[in-house]
């Protein structure tokens, strides 16, 4: 006999989603097909000795870190990351930040601890897709605020604030966004954290990049501007994602809300894993290795970029960013990138979707292009079979 799952599913069941739409592995792609879909650290810059050597240091010097305890995290390494924060310009107690598991649960356990069905969620357009796959099961209705080279449009969001019901949070990653590439202003900055207080919404401010900058660090992160702002950061990018390390800054009167929500979640984060990472991120090495990536990640950026611009010419446009791993492209004309897309897997060559990015999935004539997996060979490469197929079939679809 088999149990009629489908009458005792919760209803929220139908909203989980794989961070994407789009199914990539039901893609025509012939062997070799080059993929920028990525968004990770390279194999070859990930720091696997010296994240080893860390680990054994760490067992050696405290067993009993198999224990269960620290909920919050290993003090070490919440002191560790307060000074990094300060330093970037942000005052941070270390008894205000807790360790999760990457930056996606701590966006989880924001979720958990301010949603409600029938609230609002205003975010950036076009957005990061996992935070719409946190939010989206909470039945919220998520309102996306348009971007411009300077970031979110003050005007648009100060509208989507003074809107009832108020929202209970506006996510935001204003430092080399994912996807836009795009980093808000000092000025705009300021305003968004005086808008947000005036309407009384909070700011979640997702930072994964911040400290992978290329030729001039950006400016200090919201959280400096405004003590309220919940701040998430991860060593995802900056060491590497199989690592599960993130954490979450929050004012006083959540972290015990948030400690419990994160027991009940997992007990807690690898305490071991902990001090490994904090002797990491305290030690020189870091600061040379974040000087090795900054400079690698800008140089595959402009190769990527000066390709594309002699394979696609006039048909596309799109801004260098500062800094992070990622190329907005947007078409000329009325066309759909998602649509596209099969046609240019033929052609041995993918990308995520603009669509993917925007609450409603509405098309978009914009694809998002990770080029930091990628070696030289495979940029240029990739970049000449995507300009090679989407010449043709713009040409295609221009009418006759």
């Amino acid at each position: 006999m088999r149990l009629e799952w489908e009458r005792v599913l919760a209803k929220r069941v139908a909203a989980f989603r794989a961070c994407t739409r789009t199914d990539f592995s039901q893609l025509p792609c012939p062997p070799g097909t080059i993929h920028f879909t990525g968004g990770a650290p390279p194999v070859e810059c990930l720091p696997a000795e010296t994240i080893s050597d860390a680990l054994v240091r760490a067992w050696h010097a405290e067993p009993t870190a198999l224990w269960y305890d620290e909920t919050d995290g290993y003090e070490g390494l919440r002191v560790a990351i307060a000074d990094r924060m300060r330093q970037r310009g942000a005052r941070v107690d270390p008894g205000q930040v807790l360790i999760t598991q990457g930056a996606q649960q701590a966006i989880d356990l924001v979720a958990r601890l301010l949603l409600e069905p029938g609230d609002r969620v205003v975010v950036e357009g076009p957005t990061y897709f996992g935070a719409l796959q946190v939010f989206e099961p909470y039945d919220v209705a998520i309102e996306a605020v348009p971007l411009d080279e300077a970031g979110v449009v003050l005007d648009r969001l100060e509208d989507a604030f003074r809107r009832e019901p108020r929202p209970k949070l506006f996510y935001t990653v204003p430092t080399f966004q994912n996807p836009a590439g795009v980093t808000l202003s000092a000025e705009r900055r300021s305003a968004v954290v005086q808008l947000a207080a005036r309407y009384g919404v909070p700011i979640v401010e997702d930072d994964p990049y911040g400290e992978l900058w290329y030729e001039a660090p950006p400016p200090p992160p919201l959280r400096a501007y405004w003590e309220e702002v919940l701040f998430i950061g991860t060593f995802s990018k900056t060491l590497a994602p199989g690592l599960r390390l993130g954490w979450l800054v929050a004012p006083p009167r959540l972290m015990k809300p948030l400690i419990d929500a994160k027991e009940a979640a997992d007990i807690q984060s690898d305490r071991l894993l902990q001090r490994a990472v904090a002797a990491v991120v305290t030690s020189p090495w870091y600061e040379a290795h974040l000087r090795a990536a900054r400079a690698e990640y800008a140089e595959r950026c402009r190769l990527l970029a000066d390709a594309l611009s002699h394979e696609l010419g006039e048909l596309a446009r799109w801004s260098l960013p500062g800094g992070g791993f990622f190329l907005w492209v947007t078409l000329t004309g009325e066309v759909d990138a998602a649509t596209l897309l099969p046609r240019c897997a033929e052609a041995g060559v993918t990308y995520v979707p603009g669509s993917e990015f925007y609450p409603e999935h509405r098309p978009s004539p914009s694809l998002r292009l990770g080029f930091t997996t990628l070696g030289r060979d495979e940029l240029l490469r990739g970049a000449e079979r995507l300009g090679r197929a989407l010449r043709r079939l713009l040409t295609e679809a221009r009418p006759t």
